[in-house]
Formats: structure tokens, C-alpha cells, sequence
């Protein structure tokens, strides 16, 4: 078990499992927008459970160049898992978070956790658009964060749920923030020597 705790974004946790073909910018801003949805939901909710954030990477999609998600920030490819299930991960790791501090397991904690499940495509520095598939559990339908590169930066530009609870109220901060970051604040740029996919 890793005991570095984290404040704000784990983003640590999922660096030395990035390749090449992984855009680092476009993992940042995930990784800034859906820890701020987690913290969000996190902070409303009873806190008698275990809080748990698996971020892993799924290179294999049902079709996705025959299906997409039509949103009014455009058509995304659809993002879905092998006979409607959730994204199969080519590899993942698991965060519990405990008074909003951050720390990686190796495994699910005990019995009664809310996970919180996100699934990023493989390949996003080929791209200028990717889809995140998440799911809480226990029990909820999946909700898709689509993500565009526009003028160097990557933005969330729609979510399946907006028509019920409106646009996510982070994603802009979030952006303005990771604009405004220097190269010393994102170390992963300079020190992490990539692997290949």
C-alpha cells in the first residue's frame, strides 16, 4: 500500500502508468474535473462508507466508429463496454479518499465502499476529442464526460446528465486553473520519462 496522501487532484497515482499514445494535458483536465465531481458528491453524502476513485484506461471499445453520443457540444464516439457492461480496464488503480485526502491501495477496502468508476480511452494524444465513461456504485446508470481540445487546452464540453442537473459548475474553473499552471506545477511534464504503448 502507497501512503501518499494528496489534496487535491490524485493525478500522481495514474502517471507512471501513462504511455506516449496517453495525452498527459487531456488526463490532467479528467482527472481535475471528475476528482471535483467525486469531492462534490463526496461532501453532500453520509460519510459511514469507504469513498473510492478506480481510474484505469480502456483500449478496447464495442464499435466505436459505428455508434456515437449526439450532445449540443456535438457527436462524440460512443463510449461502451463489451455486451453493455462497463469498460473493461487495460489497467487501473484504486484511491480511497478519507476526509478529502487522497491515498492509493492496491485493493477495495472491506465490504461497504462507494466506488466510483472512470474509464479513459487509451490513445488520446492521437485525438482532439475523448469520451470518459464513469459509473458510482452501488447502482447508477453510466455518465459520459466528453472532452474536445480547442486552443490547446482540453475542455469538458458535455455530460449525459445536464438535462437533469445542469452543466458541471467545475469545468470551467477547472480549465482557467489548469490554464493558467506553469510547467512547475504539472512536474509530470518534465519528469516522467514515457513508456510505449
Amino acid at each position: 500500500m502507497k501512503t501518499a496522501e494528496h489534496q487535491k487532484v490524485p493525478f500522481d497515482a495514474v502517471v507512471p502508468k501513462l504511455c506516449t499514445d496517453d495525452d498527459r494535458e487531456f488526463w490532467q483536465s479528467a482527472m481535475t474535473v471528475l476528482t471535483d465531481e467525486f469531492l462534490h458528491r463526496y461532501d453532500e453524502e453520509a460519510k459511514n462508507r469507504e469513498w473510492v476513485l478506480i481510474v484505469g484506461v480502456c483500449s478496447h471499445w464495442v464499435r466505436p466508429h459505428n455508434s456515437s453520443w449526439r450532445t449540443s457540444a456535438g457527436r462524440f464516439l460512443y463510449p461502451e463496454g463489451y455486451q453493455h457492461s462497463s469498460p473493461e480496464l487495460d489497467w487501473s488503480v484504486t484511491i480511497v479518499c478519507k476526509g478529502r485526502h487522497w491515498k492509493q491501495l492496491e485493493k477495495l477496502p472491506g465490504k461497504r465502499f462507494v466506488t466510483f468508476r472512470v474509464a479513459l480511452p487509451a490513445h488520446t494524444a492521437r485525438h482532439k476529442q475523448a469520451v470518459v465513461n464513469t459509473r458510482w456504485s452501488p447502482g447508477e446508470e453510466p455518465v459520459f464526460y466528453g472532452f474536445r481540445l480547442r486552443d490547446g487546452l482540453w475542455k469538458c464540453v458535455a455530460v449525459t446528465d445536464e438535462d437533469r442537473r445542469g452543466r458541471i459548475t467545475f469545468a470551467k474553473s477547472c480549465e482557467t486553473a489548469l490554464s493558467e499552471c506553469g510547467p512547475e506545477s504539472r512536474p509530470w511534464a518534465e519528469s516522467h520519462i514515457p513508456k510505449t504503448c
